[in-house]
Formats: structure tokens, C-alpha cells, sequence
């Protein structure tokens, strides 16, 4: 339900951004709020604690909009959260405003796991494969993985493409047993 909620809000959102032009500037704007949130795991106690009365967490949303300049739109946004205490969602609405995005711009995220940061090289051949496969633009990031042996695994959407050392031993093994069962 969490996930669901979120993307309603999300879509909203994204509505009212195509209709203003500023689907990338509210994408940006949303993310920041979440960042200040996460520097403030507070605010989000006092915006959800019905202690305070509304207009006092009202206000508080409105001074983190206000000094953080955002749109008067997401403005508004956030106030609505508020008021119907998902505010809680934030983050969820954040990540499905984001694929929302991406979707409206032709492109996909891949993240590239690995024992170590591949090169830039090696980065910019896997972006350039995934492009030409999908056909979409494609935004990589890295993460860190310890735990595998070498190779590397590339996640994007609902696909995992894995390259990893690990695994190819593990086939080779299922292999070896195959053959002498």
C-alpha cells in the first residue's frame, strides 16, 4: 500500500509539473526537501506527531519550503502530505516521482556492482551497451560490493545482468556435477 500511495502522490505531482514545464525542476526540488529531511529525522517527528496542531506543522512545512525556495506548487505539495500525514511517504514519493521522470525522458538507471570502482572507461562502454540495447538514454551509478570475488553485476529496472566471478563458478560447478551424475 506504502509503494502505491506513493506513486499516486508521485503522478499527481508529475501532473501538475507537465502543465507547468518543470518536470526536472520538481524532481530536483523533491529530492532536496528529502535530503533535508534526512539531515533532520526531527522535522519529520514534529510533522507527524498530532500533538501539534496543524497549523503548527503547516507553518513548519512551509518555513522548510520557503527556505529552501522550492516552487509554489511543490510548496502546496508538501502541505497536502502534511495534512494527510503522509508526509511520511516522502521518500516513496521521491523514488516514484524519479522513475516518473525517467520515463517521460526516454531513460533508465543501471547500477553497476563490483569489488571496486570499475573506470570510467569500462562505465562509459557499459552505458553506451545498455543504450543501444534499451534505446534510451542510460544514467549508470556504482556501488560497492565486498562480497563478490570479480566480475561485476548491472541491475536496471527489473533486470540483472550478472557478470560476477561468483556465479560463473557456480555454473561451472552445476556444470561439473551434471556431468558426473
Amino acid at each position: 500500500m506504502k509503494s502505491s500511495s506513493a506513486r499516486r502522490f508521485a503522478k499527481a505531482l508529475i501532473g501538475v509539473a507537465k502543465e507547468e514545464g518543470k518536470i526536472d525542476a520538481y524532481g530536483k526540488e523533491l529530492r532536496s526537501v528529502v535530503a533535508v529531511f534526512k539531515g533532520n529525522e526531527e522535522l519529520y517527528k514534529v510533522l507527524l506527531n498530532p500533538m501539534y496542531k496543524i497549523e503548527e506543522r503547516r507553518s513548519l512545512i512551509g518555513s522548510v519550503s520557503g527556505s529552501l525556495k522550492l516552487d509554489e506548487y511543490v510548496g502546496r505539495f508538501l502541505a497536502i502530505l502534511v495534512e494527510t500525514r503522509n508526509i511520511r511517504l516522502l521518500e516513496a514519493v521521491a523514488e516514484a516521482y524519479s522513475k516518473l521522470e525517467d520515463e517521460l525522458s526516454g531513460r533508465i538507471r543501471a547500477v553497476v556492482e563490483a569489488p571496486t570502482e570499475p573506470d570510467a572507461v569500462l562505465l562509459d562502454e557499459i552505458r553506451k551497451k545498455i543504450s543501444l540495447a534499451a534505446g534510451k538514454e542510460v544514467l549508470i551509478s556504482f556501488k560497492e560490493n565486498k562480497a563478490l570475488l570479480g566480475g561485476l553485476i548491472v541491475r536496471m529496472e527489473n533486470t540483472v545482468l550478472d557478470g560476477s566471478l561468483k556465479t560463473q563458478l557456480e555454473l561451472m560447478k552445476e556444470k561439473i556435477l551434471e556431468g558426473v551424475v
